[in-house]
């Protein structure tokens, strides 16, 4: 198993916490508090990680570039794209990721794009790292942002929808096993029609009741 070097894994990039639990051994550090042995961890690490924003992703490529010849180094800093990344890590195989959904999740998707540079060794090694913590989705680099459009669509879209149902803990908990199940029956290719709700029935707008009749209008009609 490859040695990784984890810089973040707080307040982003939570998933590649889990990396231990594949077998994956881990050393960590805060991308807002470098420590002293930094250098000695790049050294000793087969693949980097680095989560952070784009200030501290230049200045940690600045402390550490040197010291990854010809290892991959994976960055969810927004923005940077490969060719930025090429320009800090030049003697690295870099790696532009997305996590979908950052968090503290079971699994994830990886969104990544790694160009060219990457052998199909790493190809292999990559896979086996995000296996780890969810899947991994290998695009071209220009989807990126289609990428997102979609992600912020959705999570707005599901925002919006638990804002005007204001759920109580119970059933916010029903919901997110709602939205948990939907997503498997989704992600398995199987429509969400074929559902069944407590009562037996399936789901789908489709096989909605038709809303009661007013009692009033009901009278009116005698």
């Amino acid at each position: 198993m490859e040695q990784i070097l984890l810089i973040g894994g707080n307040d982003s990039g939570m998933p590649f916490r889990k990396l231990p639990y594949g077998g994956y051994p881990l050393i960590s550090c805060n991308p807002d508090h470098l420590p002293e042995n930094l250098h000695e961890m790049a050294k000793i690490c087969d693949v980097a990680i680095v989560c952070a924003d784009q200030r501290m992703g230049r200045v940690i490529a600045d402390e550490i570039w040197h010291l990854l010849r010809r290892k991959i180094v994976i960055s969810t800093t927004p923005n940077f794209d490969l060719s930025m990344l090429r320009d800090l890590y030049p003697l690295s195989k870099v790696c532009r990721c997305d996590l979908v959904l950052d968090g503290d999740v079971d699994r994830c998707l990886a969104v990544v794009s790694f160009g060219d540079s990457f052998s199909e060794s790493d190809v292999a090694s990559m896979k086996r790292i995000f296996s780890s913590i969810g899947e991994m989705l290998i695009i071209n680099e220009p989807l990126f942002q289609e990428v997102r459009a979609v992600v912020s669509k959705g999570l707005s879209s599901i925002t919006e929808l638990l804002k005007r149902i204001s759920p109580d803990d119970f059933q916010e908990y029903l919901l997110g096993w709602i939205m948990y199940c939907l997503g498997q029956m989704i992600l398995k290719g199987n429509p969400i029609e074929g559902g069944k709700s407590p009562q037996g029935g399936t789901g789908g707008l489709a096989q909605r009741e038709p809303p009661a009749t007013d009692p009033k209008s009901r009278d009116d009609q005698k």
